[in-house]
């Protein structure tokens, strides 16, 4: 491939990186990839980890040919899963699933290398998984886990040192209705996702029956050489949310209310259980000879515990209790945040629990009684019904370490409310491959957006304090971005309340942000992030309209409070005499995938892979005029996919720029050409190398924008084409539209502020937009031949120039909306100022594109039919067919 030095800053010479590219230049067996282990406090229990590397092309074959060593150099088993592959069939995305011990505060440094006789480390525990029609058997060396296929918990038998360590007749899931009922879930289907050496995972799926069933997927974790068991619990109403007139306010008739749902464990034995528990991290443990303990946490404990943004369905704060209360026989006190852990221990058995997140997810509650262990994750104590809206799903997550009365570890999940977070270094990230646009932060990085961002982690507004404005916690809440720059022009008391929902895919940003700087913080911010957006976000139903199901709801309206409409945009509160017009719903131009890719990428969260392939599958759907009431009399394509602003404008825009982006994930997790071949219809749907683009009337900033999220949409079809080795006609069409506008640009884009009197609000958010236009033209150089290659990357500098000085004279300059944009188009500026250009791959074939032709959207399509004669009465013999 060419290179080009695109401008006097040199490519980074960090030593590690020189390193790793001479490792990579040797023979493949020469691998060895430095593991990071950054650990806040000390932790002495065995903590499970699973994390994806990414590999170079062509390095990685056989996956079984790699060993793990510790910072003494001793093996340590592991298990990979192969997530994606390059084009010549090596590994691109590796999970690697493996038990830590004790590990010390600090940054821990392991090694994961290739050698050419694999160690069959012979001396380390291995899990085993036997089935059959009746029973699944899990052995992991520790203990001896016995499962049923029709209930759960499904433990029949759990068996230490040949001893029955609970009473599995009396453990179970309870969910407790509205009206006060108990019911116990059914089980439908049971799957065995994950089978390795050192982690199998089981998946429960079933519904709590009933007038409204409620449903549910369990997934059940064991791990080689322990004890411990990883349930992630999911309730899901998959009814459609009535969001009559398009507001989508809690109250709705579809919502399931329910009182309680907890979970119960009992041990064997004779006589009381001893019980050992902290509050909180920390804390010296606190011993009492019998078993009864109540933790509840009513709030999150924080300054604004009673926030607005805790409204139930009539619009009032149902929070009591400033924080938690523990109670216990002798004794009752209060705290502001507990992450209890909590053991018994009876005359055979142990059980330690732990629920991460305790207090951020509130409310929540522990109790211990004799031989019975209650985790309570929608408590009955909270004094109010829990409601779950139609289409949405909650997952909680529960720890246990279970063994013998004489084998229990003390310190069994220390780590669980501050688990390890294990990555690559930034040089291997930028060396592998799997990143566009990478350069690790550093001294030749461009310090503007390195200081914003590094505050954003760091400073004193930093991400997490943001939080407490609005008290962004609760199990409903926590892990979503608090939009702090919807204050500049509410109108009613601040702080509003306003959410928002992953826009600009600040998933993907703050991954990319992780890898680049090592900082763990990130990856602390985007994990509850990613798994609220999974939950709560995106739409998961399959009763509502094709346009909606299974879509991503908006960021909550501009300017407005959120009210009672959770996060799903409108709500009746802001539905007033001037707004006739005002609802909707989950559209393709907020549609954010490609973090949710990458963190299944780096985690193997199969929620995630299934929250992409949503995401794809409703761009299908939605495009699909088979699914529309027009379908009778036109079955093409809708055209709601492809939309931006108003449903008559397919030209290019961040509607088709999202749509296409989330097929291509989908065709990269999935490997179906369906979704591709989708994608590149879009693409001819909206641009071609041939268009008037000055009749794209693109300078109307207010409504095209935009168009800029379509081009960078562009450049990642043509590299995933190139990565994927088809330099075909659809990637020439591509390419020449691409450079159709960058040539365009070049001549008559203008800076935002340079037309201030169009702008409705002239935030801080049009200075960081203005970046995204600079990597247009930076990303088309690559495709672009000389003359049209420098006028490209000079006008791009001249706007990153004039971006940043509009920008910096904002106070807001480190708003939410700004470092959402910063994070991916300001890193992309900042990469080509530092690093030459690479002249991306020429197609040698000439091809004739034609002429562009005007799409016409379904419903236009219909309605021009039944304008004229002949097309009335085709209609009408088309209807009386269908009858």
């Amino acid at each position: 491939m060419e290179v080009i030095q695109a401008n006097s800053a040199s490519a980074s010479s960090n030593p590690t990186s020189s390193m790793i590219g001479a490792c990579m230049r040797r023979s493949p067996s020469a691998l060895a990839i430095p593991l990071l282990l950054d650990n806040r406090t000390r932790t002495l229990s065995h903590q499970p980890v699973t994390v994806g590397i990414p590999f170079p092309k062509g390095i990685l074959a056989n996956p079984a040919s790699l060993c793990l060593l510790d910072s003494d150099g001793h093996p340590i088993l592991i298990q990979t899963e192969k997530l994606a592959t390059w084009a010549d069939g090596s590994v691109k995305w590796l999970l690697v699933d493996f038990v830590a011990g004790s590990l010390p505060a600090g940054q821990t440094r392991w090694v994961l290398s290739q050698v050419a006789k694999p160690s069959e480390n012979s001396g380390l525990p291995r899990l085993i998984l036997l089935e059959s029609p009746d029973e699944i058997l899990v052995e992991t060396g520790a203990a001896t886990f016995h499962l049923t296929r029709d209930r759960v918990p499904p433990f029949t038998r759990i068996v230490c040192l040949d001893k029955d360590v609970l009473d599995v007749r009396h453990t179970d899931v309870v969910l407790t209705d509205g009206s006060g009922h108990t019911v116990r879930p059914r089980v439908e289907r049971v799957v065995v996702e994950s089978q390795g050496t050192v982690r199998a995972t089981l998946r429960y799926e079933g519904v709590f029956p009933g007038r409204r069933p409620l449903r549910f997927v369990a997934r059940y974790a064991f791990f080689a050489g322990t004890g411990l068991v990883r349930t992630d619990l999911r309730i899901h109403n998959p009814d459609r949310a009535r969001h009559r007139d398009g507001l989508w306010d809690l109250g709705d008739p579809s919502s399931i209310l329910f009182r309680d749902l907890s979970v119960e464990f009992v041990l064997t034995g004779p006589g009381p259980s001893k019980l050992i528990w902290t509050n909180e991290p920390g804390e010296t443990a606190r011993f009492q000879e019998e078993a009864d303990l109540e933790i509840y946490q009513g709030s999150s404990g924080g300054e604004n515990w009673q926030s607005k943004n805790h409204v139930n369905r009539f619009g009032q704060v149902p929070c009591t209790l400033r924080g938690y209360r523990a109670r216990t026989m002798a004794n009752e006190e209060s705290g502001l945040r507990a992450n209890p852990r909590v053991t018994i221990q009876g005359a055979i058995g142990t059980i330690t629990a732990a629920v991460p997140e305790f207090w951020q997810q509130f409310p929540k509650a522990i109790e211990a009684r004799g031989q019975v262990l209650r985790l309570s994750l929608f408590p009955r104590q909270f004094g109010d019904l829990f409601e779950l809206q139609g289409g949405e799903q909650k997952t909680h997550t529960i720890w246990l370490d279970i063994a013998t009365q004489g084998s229990a570890d003390v310190n069994a999940l220390d780590w669980v409310h501050d688990p390890v977070r294990v990555h690559a270094s930034p040089q291997w990230y930028a060396e592998s491959g799997a990143f566009a646009f990478f350069a690790p932060t550093g001294h030749e990085s461009d310090q503007r957006v390195e200081g914003i961002l590094a505050d954003a982690m760091q400073g004193k507004r930093n991400l997490f304090s943001r939080r407490e404005i609005i008290d962004e916690y609760g199990w409903r809440h926590y892990g979503e971005i608090y939009a702090d720059h919807e204050n500049a022009y509410y109108e009613g008391p601040r702080p509003v309340i306003s959410h928002y929902n992953n826009q600009y895919d600040f998933i993907y940003g703050a991954l990319f942000q992780f890898f680049r700087s090592g900082d763990a913080c990130w990856f602390d911010f985007l994990d509850p992030l990613a798994r609220h957006v999974i939950d709560i976000d995106i739409y998961h139903t399959t009763r509502d309209r094709a346009v909606y199901n299974g879509g991503l709801f908006w960021h909550t309206d501009h300017y407005r409070d959120a009210a009672t409409c959770t996060h799903r945009a409108y709500s009746r509160t802001n539905c007033g005499p001037a707004k006739k017009a005002y609802g909707g719903g989950p559209g393709c131009e907020h549609n954010y995938t490609t973090g949710l890719l990458h963190y299944f990428y780096v985690t193997g969260n199969p929620d995630a892979r299934d929250a992409v392939l949503s995401l794809a599958n409703w761009v299908m759907d939605m495009d699909d005029g088979s699914k529309t009431i027009f379908r009778f009399l036109d079955d093409g394509p809708a055209g709601w996919a492809s939309s931006t602003d108003r449903f008559t404008y397919n030209g290019p825009g961040r509607g088709c720029g999202n749509s296409v982006n989330a097929l291509l994930d989908g065709w990269l997790v999935t490997q179906q050409r369906s979704y591709l071949q989708k994608a590149e219809a879009l693409i001819r749907r909206c641009v071609h190398p041939n268009d008037d683009v000055a009749a794209r009337n693109l300078l109307n900033v207010e409504s095209q924008w935009s168009y800029t999220i379509f081009f960078l949409v562009l450049d990642r079809y043509l590299r995933l084409k190139t990565d994927a080795e088809e330099l075909d006609a659809p990637y020439a069409y591509a390419r020449a539209s691409l450079l159709r506008y960058a040539a365009w640009m070049v001549h008559h884009e203008m800076p935002y502020f340079n037309q201030e009197e169009k702008l409705e609000f002239p935030t801080e958010a049009w200075a960081a937009q203005e970046l995204r236009k600079a990597n247009v033209l930076q990303v088309a150089a690559q495709y672009a031949d000389e003359p049209l290659r420098s006028q490209c990357l000079k006008r791009g500098e001249e706007l990153v120039e004039r971006a940043w000085s509009d920008l910096l004279r904002f106070p807001s300059r480190d708003s939410v909306r700004a470092i959402a944009i910063l994070l991916s188009a300001g890193t992309c500026a900042a990469y080509f100022r530092e690093k030459p250009l690479q002249v991306a791959p020429r197609v040698t074939q000439e091809f004739d594109f034609g002429r562009p032709e005007e799409f016409v959207p379904q419903k236009l399509r219909v309605l021009a039919q039944l304008k004229s004669v002949r097309g009335l009465a085709s209609a009408l013999l088309r209807l009386a067919g269908v009858r």
